[in-house]
């Protein structure tokens, strides 16, 4: 197991180096936010390895030129996968952040699959069709350490939670809002809401609506994410800031695990 997991590494590797020639002043968000892998074992190395690469490249031909991609590959099983990158990066940064990643998803190998959700884009892939899913059992919140004191605050984030959970399903899935603090100066909150490309209309706002409330549970924190199925939020009291400070981790059968390093697998 551990040669076909340093096989699948150095292809990812190689991979991600192909992708790397015009990113010298990017600023691609590449922080692990955290990563979530199936529950089902597979059995098969010999179909399963090069279906998940095959892929994969078709992912990232789709990424380089719209930030978003949807593939499947193979048969018995198929191999589905889905790569997107936030409505706010530029296509060079979305490039990184996807590179990013794609050497995060094969740590969960000998699982079928898993979804990982960077700074700045989000990976799955499964060996089912989830393109439709919007709601799991680990959608959830990653909340911010520091609290806002300021009363008029939780009110101006619901503001702008609500604003861009209105807009994005009829923006291509994508919004981003901002809504100052009431007798503040230069004091704003900031939400990004994103829903997966594959998702219809109806289930990016289901989506949405679900991790609006999700992320309200936050308040009055400062800072917050909701980390969905179907859909990412963000909430920041600067622009950003959200998808800079949280915390890493992983959750593999419902528990959270302190993201391993690369070299462990290898």
């Amino acid at each position: 197991m551990k040669r076909a997991i340093l096989v699948l590494s150095i292809t990812i590797t190689a991979l991600v180096i192909l992708l790397l020639p015009d990113a010298l002043f990017a600023d691609p968000r590449t922080q692990i936010v955290n990563f979530i892998c199936a529950t089902t074992r597979q059995h098969n190395t010999n179909i399963f390895l090069p279906t998940f690469v095959d892929n994969m490249n078709k992912i990232i031909t789709q990424v380089r030129t719209s930030r978003f991609g949807a593939a499947v590959t193979g048969t018995g099983p198929s191999h589905y996968a889905v790569g997107q990158c936030y409505g706010d990066l530029s296509l060079v940064d979305c490039v990184l952040c996807f590179a990013q990643a794609r050497t995060i998803l094969p740590k969960c190998y000998p699982y079928t699959g898993g979804m990982v959700y960077v700074d700045g884009c989000f990976l799955r892939g499964e060996i089912y069709n989830f393109f439709q899913e919007y709601t799991g059992p680990n959608d959830h919140a990653i909340c911010g350490n520091i609290t806002r004191n300021d009363p008029a605050f939780p009110g101006s984030a619901r503001q702008a939670i609500s604003l861009a959970v209105s807009t994005a399903p009829n923006n291509n899935g994508y919004a981003r809002a901002e809504v100052a603090v009431s007798r503040a100066v230069n004091d704003s909150v900031y939400v990004l809401a994103n829903c997966w490309g594959t998702l219809s209309t109806s289930s990016c706002k289901a989506c949405l609506e679900n991790a609006s409330a999700s992320i309200s549970g936050c308040l009055p924190a400062s800072e917050g994410r909701a980390l969905n199925t179907g859909c990412f939020m963000s909430s920041a009291n600067l622009p950003d800031s959200a998808s800079r400070s949280a915390p890493t981790q992983r959750i593999c059968l419902t528990r959270l695990r302190i993201l391993p390093r690369l070299s462990e697998f290898a």
